[in-house]
């Protein structure tokens, strides 16, 4: 696998490769065209960062917001891409998008290894500590000609094959089984991942992992195949592996000669990453506040009509606020867009809330913590509220980090 270029959001790539159409094709059939902005004269990422490979193309794409500096132009150094990834695989993790609740993040994002590496171990780590413990069985439904009957007679193959040979069964029975679609799921993702790796350590626990498998069939996987698996109450041990085997199947694609991940398309949308994790601290931390996620509201109900949908980021039920994340930059209030307070405003109205709060990022290590603006609509009897929080911090995982944030979002609701 190619050494990724390691570029924030928002940053020009210059690329001059005859794959660039293909590569936006791709894109596009994979429902990611807005990850990337692909012209002849390169790329410019966008607002979703991971990981995108496209045969020579190998991408690692960080968030710049939860970063020092947001300075696109400066390199950025292996403490800064540490730190970036240490807190967005965490971020990752507590918003469910990915599940890693590994106590060995930071090792991990100090080991100067590609994210895509860093994924591949937390899959690898993970079945293999599970398989140690137990080998998931399941019954599988089997189909054989037998000397004696096991389960149920198929009566109109009885007849085609033992109508001279009437000591026989054609019989359809569940066999309690290893050689089941979980582990042929791992098998199939293991042996993807072992032929794309370079890091030592993932190969070694890859191989180990096929090798225990060898009694079980080797299974081609797409993403609809994929998600007809579900996990049995006593599989609860391999959720986290089965949710990265996922990942890989549906955000990738095979070479079938080689079976191997050809190209890989895992990001994540900054904007949604924002809004669920600062809902899911708020749901964690502040349970009193009955924050809820709301569900897309329609606006326009007239046949015939274009209509137009409005989701809530946040609602806030004790007090009664509104919450409206933005993942953009704000350092002062020249920096706040009209459209976001028509935003705002408009729930508040649909809503008969009396309070809003625009929620953004720091920017910069050099802006305040705390850049508040309250908007006064005196005629309508609301309040909008601006203020960012600090996702710039050395360690998100660590609970004083937490705590400050939630201190700072109590403070503003009231509470």
């Amino acid at each position: 696998m190619a050494e990724p270029i390691i570029v924030k959001e928002y940053a020009k790539v210059e690329i001059n490769d005859s794959y660039l159409d293909k590569l936006q094709a791709y894109l596009k059939c994979q429902k990611l065209e807005s990850a990337l902005k692909v012209s002849r004269h390169g790329i410019k990422t966008k607002s979703w960062v991971g990981v995108i490979k496209y045969k020579n193309l190998h991408l690692e794409i960080l968030p710049k917001l939860i970063s020092e500096d947001a300075n696109n132009d400066k390199k950025i150094s292996e403490e800064e891409r540490s730190i970036i990834l240490k807190n967005l695989i965490f971020m990752l993790s507590y918003t469910k998008n990915l599940d890693i609740k590994t106590n060995d993040n930071a090792k991990l994002s100090t080991e100067k290894n590609p994210f895509i590496e860093i994924l591949i171990r937390e899959f690898a780590t993970s079945l293999f500590e599970a398989l140690k413990r137990l080998t998931p069985k399941r019954y599988v439904r089997e189909e054989e000609n037998l000397n004696y009957l096991k389960g149920k007679i198929k009566f109109s193959e009885n007849i085609r094959y033992n109508c001279t040979n009437q000591a026989k069964f054609y019989c359809e029975y569940d066999e309690f089984s290893e050689n089941n679609l979980l582990n042929q799921l791992f098998l199939f993702v293991s042996t993807c991942l072992y032929n794309i790796s370079n890091n030592s350590y993932n190969k070694k626990t890859l191989k180990f992992i096929i090798n225990y498998y060898s009694d079980i069939s080797f299974v081609r996987f797409d993403k609809f195949k994929a998600r007809k698996i579900k996990l049995t109450r006593n599989q609860e041990l391999f959720k986290k592996s089965f949710n990265l085997a996922k990942m890989f199947v549906e955000q990738t694609s095979v070479d079938l000669s080689k079976n191997k991940f050809e190209n890989i398309t895992l990001v994540w949308d900054m904007n949604k990453l924002f809004e669920e994790f600062i809902f899911e601290l708020i749901k964690r931390k502040i349970p009193e506040c009955e924050a809820i996620a709301q569900k897309p509201k329609r606006l326009l109900k007239r046949e015939n009509v274009t209509r137009r949908d409005t989701r809530i980021d946040i609602l806030i039920q004790k007090p009664q606020v509104i919450i409206d994340t933005k993942y953009k930059k704000f350092t002062d209030f020249d920096d706040i867009s009209s459209a976001d307070i028509y935003q705002v405003t408009t729930y508040c109205l649909l809503h008969n809330y009396k309070r809003a709060i625009l929620l953004y990022p720091q920017y910069d290590k050099k802006a305040p913590d705390i850049c508040d603006y309250q908007l006064n609509c005196a005629e309508n009897n609301y309040y909008i509220d601006f203020c960012t929080v600090n996702l710039k911090n050395n360690d998100l995982k660590d609970k004083e980090v937490q705590n400050s944030i939630i201190a700072k979002i109590k403070s503003i609701i009231g509470n």
